[in-house]
């Protein structure tokens, strides 16, 4: 195998071990259940070996996945650098801008919005997944599925399903800062 190839294996086989065990199944138990042999599944999970997109599937089947998804776990994720001070910022609503912190196609989406005295955003909003919010600086009020608001400080955070109607409010008089962070993205 060349380089390419080794980084391949080790990342597909530390995907197919972390599945294995989410799947709580031994390695003979999965042999089994695919008809590979236990040492060539030993390998593969060990990044000596990279099995053939029929083997892939195979394996994928018996923990309830699919070969495209793993190879998808498996790609190295790029590491992405933001510099505050190149960075851009958009307005989301009047008095409040938002600066995505990890641009391009990732599993989450952290963004920060810093909102003037007084401000909100627009409106509710639903989309998929869940979010996570951290508050910088100042404080925010946070609507979520018509529940009583939680009022959050600096240092604070709230964890809920996206799913459900949510909105957040700067009802002080000092400027917020805060991260939020959505999974699947949602903007």
């Amino acid at each position: 195998m060349d380089d390419d190839q080794r980084e391949l294996a080790s990342a597909v086989g530390t995907t197919l071990r972390t599945a294995r065990l989410d799947a709580d199944l031994t390695l003979n138990e999965l042999a089994k259940r695919t008809g590979l042999s236990q040492p060539f599944l030993s390998q593969a999970e060990n990044g000596r070996s990279l099995p053939s997109l029929i083997n892939l599937h195979r394996v994928a089947q018996a923990l309830g996945t699919t070969a495209h998804a793993i190879l998808e776990r498996s790609a190295r994720i790029p590491t992405t650098l933001v510099e505050a001070r190149v960075s851009r910022s958009f307005e989301v609503s009047p008095g409040a801008t938002v600066r995505f912190c990890a641009p391009g196609g990732r599993t989450m989406q952290p963004n920060e919005v810093t909102a003037a005295a007084r401000t909100c955003a627009d409106s509710s909003t639903v989309h998929p997944g869940e979010e996570f919010v951290y508050v910088v600086e100042g404080q925010v009020r946070i609507e979520v599925d018509g529940e009583e608001p939680y009022l959050l400080a600096a240092g604070d955070t709230l964890y809920y399903p996206a799913t459900v109607p949510h909105r957040w409010f700067n009802d002080s008089d000092e400027q917020a800062r805060f991260l939020m962070v959505s999974s699947p993205p949602g903007f």
